[in-house]
């Protein structure tokens, strides 16, 4: 299965902030986590790559004036 788009990727971290703040890296992670445990390693790799995208959406609000 194809990873979703940049776009996309940067579309659910902005949610994912938007709905858990400063936590939304590790809620990602978690999911990340849980996914791979279940066998899902597409689903785990979209939401590592989420995760990531989270915490530079954090970074840069935090950068912010």
């Amino acid at each position: 299965m194809p990873l979703p788009s940049d776009l996309d990727l940067w579309r659910s971290a902005g949610i994912m902030v938007r709905k858990h703040g400063s936590t939304a890296p590790a809620a990602a992670a978690d999911r990340a986590k849980r996914l791979e445990a279940s066998g899902d390693r597409d689903g785990a790799a979209t939401w590592r790559l989420i995760a990531e995208r989270c915490e530079a959406l954090l970074n840069e609000e935090g950068t912010r004036q």
